[in-house]
């Protein structure tokens, strides 16, 4: 079990690793990564609405919060019906949200740098990046 604490310095430090990865030319590697930062900052969020100082995913919460699907982590977040349809947010949301922790078994060159840049823009866009959004809820 993560504290919300550690969740949110998860969350940034895999935002590093992933621009460090892109940047040394490890495409698929950083896109990867780039589901780990919404993963653990959503699941920051979710400890601040709950009231709890440590991430509920184990005991009988297992099968609701011990999950990787970015739907049931926003819906259990507050955060889905602040996500506009139409606006920027949103479509960097469908950028981003394709993620699962299955993309580690597809092969190498999976993403190109370009699909990699337009990931990493998706999250850390400073007027309307995901990671940004979250941050100011969690």
């Amino acid at each position: 079990m993560s504290s919300r604490s550690e969740l949110k310095d998860l969350a940034q430090l895999r935002l590093k690793e992933a621009q460090a990865l892109y940047s040394a030319g490890f495409f698929d590697g950083a896109a990867y990564l780039c589901g780990y930062v919404i993963e653990l900052a959503l699941k920051a969020r979710i400890c601040k609405l709950l009231g709890v100082a440590d991430y509920p995913d184990g005991g009988k919460y297992k099968q609701v919060f011990a999950v990787h699907d970015f739907d049931q982590l926003l819906f259990l977040s507050g955060l889905r019906r602040k996500l506009l349809p139409g606006s920027q947010l949103s479509t960097n949301w469908s950028i981003a949200s394709p993620w699962t922790p299955e993309q580690r078994y597809r092969p190498a060159g999976t993403f190109s740098q370009q699909d990699t840049f337009d990931i990493l823009n998706a999250i850390r866009d400073s007027r309307h990046g995901i990671f940004r959004w979250i941050k100011r809820h969690w």
